[in-house]
């Protein structure tokens, strides 16, 4: 009786095994968010800033190791645009632009646009990335320094 009873318990593993590898290929629900990719040699040192629905807001920072993805917007994106700014471990910009979100020296999460200083944070010049209508974006920062092609 004991060998019948290790027979099943072998079996039922290998069942759920092969529904969890199942369940992985099949992928689930869609994705939704927005990744960045880091396509350099450098070491990233990213911020982002969007529309979650209630008006701007400026997160970071995620450091983003070369050849390596983060995503840092893990709900449905509700807005056309995503701004990023990305900087070296130097504090050098890697990737600016120019619209205006404030940012912090440690991690940050920061509503509005304006009046940065006067909040006790540093302005900073955000790279705008159009996404259309898509629900998931992935962006490539390849550390040329230009913003962020369409």
């Amino acid at each position: 009786m004991r060998r019948r009873a290790v027979h099943h318990r072998v079996r039922g593993a290998a069942l759920c095994g092969g529904i969890a590898a199942a369940l992985f290929a099949w992928g689930g629900p869609a994705r939704a968010g927005f990744a960045v990719c880091n396509d350099s040699f450098d070491v990233l040192n990213l911020a982002v800033a969007y529309d979650p629905g209630a008006g701007f807001v400026s997160e970071g920072w995620w450091t983003v190791a070369p050849n390596r993805c983060v995503t840092v917007i893990r709900d449905r994106i509700r807005s056309r645009y995503v701004y990023v700014f990305a900087t070296d471990v130097f504090n050098q910009a890697l990737i600016a632009g120019e619209a205006p979100f404030c940012v912090d020296d440690a991690r940050f999460r920061i509503p509005g646009t304006g009046a940065c200083w006067t909040r006790g944070h540093v302005a900073a010049g955000f790279a705008e990335v159009d996404i259309g209508e898509a629900e998931h974006w992935t962006l490539i920062l390849d550390g040329s320094g230009a913003p962020p092609r369409d």
